[in-house]
């Protein structure tokens, strides 16, 4: 999640409002079968969390309904607490990474989701800083999994990991021809244009697995970490509107 305050451009509203949540009133509603037709889903995300806020029901629905996920990881997350003394870059990356394992097994339990982790640096990351060889990677990773849906972060929402999730999997969507969606995060506040068509996803079968994905990543929802107090922590408004809003899918190809 991006990093509020003097290290960003960005400000984080005091309400969950704007042009697209606007829109999403009157979105059609859209299914899995068409989110992810039968075969492998590839979910290109640009930190840990984001995989459970942006798509977490869908990604849930998805799994039951019996396709092959997997996940390509920008960045760690290592940047969210950069003053912290007892979680260093590091230790962070590392907790984060357990806290995304978590997270993945209520989302779906039964099955081992495989995240390709690409070490990016967080809040710094561009597609240019992706090597020959792990966009290879990445295209030999979806091809095994015989993906046929690609999802990533919107382009429009404002952070550059997110932006640069978007810009990867567009990249990949092209290479494999599997249909792309984007989900809105952050782009779903302030106000934007908005020229991709959109639809919402919501079931509330998996409003409970969501939550507990959610409350699994504890660095950014709770003060676990303590001795930053510019690091980020999701405020509790935005936390119960991420859990209870549907996912804002945008069709990109």
């Amino acid at each position: 999640m991006p990093r509020w305050g003097a290290r960003r451009t960005v400000t984080m509203p005091r309400h969950p409002e704007g042009t697209l949540l606007r829109h999403a009133r009157n979105a059609p509603a859209i299914d899995v079968e068409t989110l992810a037709p039968p075969g492998g889903l590839l979910i290109v995300v640009p930190h840990p969390d984001d995989e459970s806020f942006g798509c977490g029901q869908a990604l849930a629905s998805a799994a039951d309904a019996g396709r092959t996920v997997a996940i390509v990881l920008l960045t760690d997350g290592e940047g969210s607490h950069p003053h912290s003394k007892r979680y260093d870059r590091q230790a962070l990356a590392a907790l984060r990474a357990s806290e995304m394992h978590a997270a993945l097994r209520e989302l779906s339990p039964g099955y081992d989701i495989p995240v390709l982790r690409l070490g990016l640096p967080d809040s710094r990351s561009d597609p240019t800083l992706v090597s020959e060889a792990q966009l290879d990677e990445m295209v030999a990773f979806a091809t095994a999994m015989n993906v046929r849906a690609i999802w990533s972060c919107w382009a429009g929402d404002p952070h550059c990991d997110h932006v640069s999730a978007a810009r990867i999997a567009r990249t990949l969507a092209t290479r494999t021809g599997a249909h792309l969606w984007s989900f809105a995060v952050w782009g779903r506040f302030g106000e934007r244009a908005i020229s991709d068509s959109i639809a919402v996803f919501a079931d509330k079968r998996y409003l409970a697995r969501k939550s507990r994905a959610i409350a699994a990543h504890r660095s950014q929802v709770t003060t676990l970490i303590d001795d930053d107090p510019g690091g980020f922590v999701m405020p509790s408004a935005f936390v119960d509107h991420f859990i209870h809003h549907p996912e804002i899918f945008l069709h990109d190809r």
